[in-house]
């Protein structure tokens, strides 16, 4: 079920999508569309536990659901009218006091400001609760507003905290000292929830990264951490049921509004698919969702553009950082392996502190969003890109760190020619691009390096871009689908090029394909290379159009 939008919003099509506010509240009296995730809330606040921890990527819907659950506890019964909560279930909607914090907003630039920063939001919610406090510390001050609140109303507290870990991971260049002060400050804070927690009815707290034992949350040991928990994989963004239910009738406009664009709807939600979908939060689960502000963004006004919105509005500056700080040029056609251990140990003062491990960082991109899981054993998760619309923006900003060149530039120029099937200026685009890393980059002498760049260079360009693609006689070093054109390479260093684009033809890497170019009229382009180790380009090549 959905909450739809009315005549008040200035959207066709689909009705009311806001993508910047995280007031539930808002949402409903505004008749804004409301993706349903109330049944998760119902299984969480009807649980025999009541200390839960999320995490989940920024922009993934954490605000508006712990706004859901401040509704809930506020007793709001009225503004869930249609929803999952009121219409399946006997919930009482029992109201109970509600302490609500967001450390998303802090001003991280002295002890001063942030002590300053947490006071007011302490004073704010008890001003809320209509509970006077004098200043303190705090964790004094959240000790007293806890039983103060419980005092005034004779019901124990919810206790809501969004965006735990943002003063760790939004800014990258915090001190030493700050870090020290932040760190002793949520720790005292933290030990006192907990000794509060027979005055606590249900606490709740998300963050980007998974908590640890370690540090500043060792305090925190009686939560139920449901990050990976399969019955909560489809909590937080769109599941491709949910998509379908409350963006299908602005499919169905789009498509008749565009005719010709795409042969059916089943081709138009593959390729929002492509872009958007991916995201896999439970290794036992097969539930993977949407982005939902990448899917508002393409769906506002029914313009249905592709673009990479998610990337402009919810990165960490720190993780992209860090990122680039380490060598991860294999993630590009690689599933990097993660020991589980890596995730549940990881220590968020280390990384405020930049003292961080290789799976710490594969660790940490997941948690951003910029990987997920692709499969899992009993103790290790493999990670890959979740779409498209991450792939190419990660790639991009991963391959500039090594050069001074304006790789969105080159990138374009190759894009360009290969939509035109321009196979020389193609060429001349992988070589220019080549010729912009360092020497040791080729320091191997294999065609790895070279194969490793290039297939960079296509998932940069936004084309389906398959490594060491497997067919019934072997496998093609790459097979690059952009538009109407299925490009298949073979690669050679220090060799012939007719050679290469004979081992295409006779192990037959072009059959799989044959029945798709016939079928939406794609032309297949087979293309031999041989690059020259000494001169780090390729030195030659040859093509064949395939007849189909």
């Amino acid at each position: 079920m959905s909450s739809n939008a009315g005549e008040n919003n200035y959207n066709d099509g689909v009705k009311g999508i806001i993508t910047d506010r995280f007031s539930f509240e808002y949402f409903i009296t505004n008749d804004f569309l409301y993706v349903d995730k109330t049944m998760y809330a119902y299984e969480l606040v009807e649980s025999d536990k009541n200390f839960f921890f999320v995490s989940r990527p920024r922009r993934f819907g954490k605000s508006l659901f712990c706004s859901t659950l401040h509704s809930i506890f506020d007793g709001k019964r009225d503004l869930f009218k249609g929803l999952y909560i009121a219409e399946k279930t006997d919930y009482s909607f029992e109201k109970h006091p509600v302490i609500h914090l967001d450390f998303s907003n802090l001003t991280l630039i002295s002890e001063e400001f942030v002590l300053s920063e947490i006071h007011g939001k302490i004073l704010s919610e008890a001003d809320s609760n209509g509970v006077s406090l004098e200043s303190g510390t705090p964790a004094m001050m959240m000790d007293s507003l806890i039983k103060g609140a419980v005092e005034k109303t004779g019901k124990q507290v919810v206790i809501i905290i969004d965006e735990f870990d943002s003063p760790f991971t939004s800014e990258p260049d915090l001190g030493d000292d700050l870090i020290g002060y932040m760190r002793k400050l949520f720790n005292s804070l933290y030990k006192t929830i907990k000794a509060d927690s027979a005055y606590i009815r249900f606490f709740f707290m998300t963050g980007c990264v998974r908590l640890s034992n370690l540090s500043i949350f060792s305090a925190m040991n009686n939560l139920y951490d449901i990050s990976m928990d399969r019955r909560f994989a489809g909590a937080f963004g769109y599941t491709e049921k949910e998509l379908e239910d409350n963006f299908g009738e602005g499919m169905d406009e789009y498509l008749e509004a565009n005719p010709g664009i795409y042969g059916s709807k089943e081709e138009f939600i593959g390729r929002i698919r492509d872009y958007y979908d991916g995201y896999r939060f439970s290794p036992d689960s097969e539930v993977k969702v949407y982005n939902p502000v990448s899917i508002g963004r393409f769906f506002d006004r029914l313009e249905c553009k592709f673009d990479n919105y998610w990337e402009k509005t919810g990165v960490s500056r720190m993780v992209v950082e860090l990122a680039t700080k380490y060598d991860l040029l294999s993630i590009v056609e690689e599933e990097p392996a993660v020991g589980k251990g890596s995730f549940t140990s990881f220590d968020i003062s280390l990384l405020a502190e930049k003292k961080l491990r290789v799976n710490d960082i594969y660790a940490l991109l997941y948690y951003a969003g910029y990987l997920t899981i692709s499969r899992s054993n009993e103790y290790t998760l493999y990670l890959r890109f979740p779409n498209r619309e991450v792939s190419s923006t990660f790639s991009t900003s991963l391959m500039s760190r090594y050069t001074d060149t304006d790789v969105e530039s080159i990138i374009g120029n190759v894009a360009e020619a290969a939509d035109a099937c321009d196979i020389e200026g193609m060429i001349g685009g992988i070589n220019t691009y080549l010729s912009s890393f360092p020497y040791h980059f080729y320091e191997r002498k294999d065609e790895r390096p070279f194969h490793t760049m290039m297939h960079g260079l296509f998932v940069c360009m936004k084309g389906d871009a398959y490594p060491e693609d497997a067919g019934k006689l072997g496998r093609a070093d790459e097979v690059f689908i952009r538009g109407k054109h299925i490009y298949i390479f073979e690669l050679k260093v220090d060799g012939e090029a007719g050679e290469a684009l004979q081992q295409i033809k006779e192990r037959h890497y072009a059959d799989k394909y044959i029945h798709m170019a016939e079928e939406k009229g794609m032309e297949i382009i087979l293309i031999g290379l041989s690059f020259s180790s000494s001169e780090r380009c390729i030195a030659e090549w040859k093509e064949e159009i395939l007849e189909l």
